[in-house]
């Protein structure tokens, strides 16, 4: 699936039925958000039943590729939660960084990231935020990262992945890298960071610039301190040159070896979602190996977009854009519930299961907006806490939060 960068309004293809109006969107029992059973209780240990948290609007505009941590390396600001947001003001994009004191009750705008190019309307996409554990060179142990896809809107474009890092827990923040650029028109898109057991920062990307053999590929680059950067190397490349291995989402897993989310379109595959361990993040094994394809136990599966959130019980959530049915059909929960495993190794049998969504979009489609990248998190206060976008039928996608106690 090529991704489309989001400096236009979304087209007429919104219809009604097609579009979440400015309300929250409806549960799949047609319910307005105010609760729902069923779910796996993997909160915080010992917390009582919560209070569920029914979807509200993060910001009245358009916030797209959301994402949110639950900071762990801030000192007094330890548990605080900081989402990002890729929004535009007129034709400049930037990321828009907010905050939540009180487990994802609220949010509030706290800072924005943005620069020479993006002021200058080149195209923004496809952002990540990541806190590091512990310093990389100068970049001291809690250091927030920020980066994204710049440069999709320029004639004869040629893409870049560029960082941005803060210090002060998302307030300010400062350009410390380019790490790539492309060599021609192909996109550069999605980045991911991890760091390693030896303080090595690895950075993953989907690369489209070697579209005569490879439509799309996830590579990989290192740094020993956030600066300066290895060439790109392939992580998946597949033998067929139609598959599009991409959206990689890492996490550790509480066993202690890592694993990778994503998806792979194309004419074949129909963006379905994959997800493979390793010990080491930077050595994910044979580049062109195909990993099983995930089905829950009823026999759906998931499709477009899959992210990857590790539990306070380590079990594994995978959220998606799209939910289908055994026979290939959009589900009639499509948009409405995430997938969990109980198997924290991710090895052997892996049986996964449906569960409410915190946040659940009306019919999503195949497009850049609808439920697109949801993420989430574990709350200080054992919520689950989502934010997805979902578009209005003014044209406009805005970003939402909720939570499932």
């Amino acid at each position: 699936m090529r991704r489309r960068t989001v400096t236009t309004a979304l087209t007429a293809a919104l219809t009604g039925t097609a579009a979440a109006s400015v309300a929250a969107p409806a549960l799949a029992d047609g319910s307005s958000g105010e609760g729902s059973s069923g779910r796996s209780g993997s909160g915080r240990g010992g917390a009582g039943r919560q209070e569920d948290r029914p979807p509200q609007l993060l910001l009245d505009g358009t916030g797209l590729y959301p994402r949110v941590v639950r900071l762990a390396h801030q000192g007094a600001a330890d548990d605080r939660l900081l989402a990002s947001v890729v929004s535009f003001d007129g034709p400049s994009g930037y990321g828009g960084i907010w905050g939540s004191t009180d487990d994802g009750a609220t949010f509030t705008q706290v800072g924005a990231v943005s620069d020479d190019a993006l002021e200058a309307g080149e195209g923004l996409c496809c952002a990540t935020l990541y806190e590091l554990p512990r310093a990389v060179g100068d970049l001291p142990e809690g250091t927030l990262l920020w980066s994204a896809s710049v440069g999709a809107d320029l004639p004869d474009r040629r893409m870049s992945i560029r960082i941005w890092a803060s210090t002060d827990v998302g307030r300010s923040w400062d350009r410390i890298a380019i790490t790539a650029v492309a060599a021609n028109e192909g996109g550069l898109w999605e980045p991911e960071f991890a760091l390693t057991d030896d303080d090595t920062l690895v950075l993953w990307f989907c690369d489209e610039t070697d579209g005569e053999n490879h439509s799309q590929k996830i590579v990989q680059q290192t740094s020993v301190d956030g600066l300066t950067w290895t060439d790109p190397t392939p992580t998946i490349e597949l033998e067929d040159p139609a598959a599009r291995p991409g959206m990689p989402n890492v996490r550790r897993l509480r066993t202690g070896s890592w694993a990778m989310s994503y998806e792979i379109c194309g004419p074949e595959d129909y963006c379905r979602s994959y997800v493979r361990t390793a010990d080491d993040p930077r050595d994910w094994g044979p580049v062109t190996a195909r990993d099983p394809l995930i089905r829950a136990a009823d026999g759906t599966e998931p499709r477009h977009t899959p992210t990857l959130t590790i539990d306070a019980d380590g079990s594994v959530l995978l959220g998606s854009q799209m939910h289908y049915t055994a026979d290939g059909e959009v589900s009639e929960h499509n948009g409405k519930v995430v997938l969990r495993s109980q198997n924290r190794a991710l090895a052997g049998r892996i049986r996964w299961v449906t569960e409410p969504a915190p946040v659940p979009v009306e019919d999503p489609w195949n497009n850049y907006c609808p439920n697109y990248s949801p993420t989430y998190v574990r709350t200080d206060s054992g919520h689950l806490l989502e934010i997805t976008s979902a578009p209005t039928q003014e044209g406009v996608c805005r970003p939402w939060f909720g939570s499932l106690g």
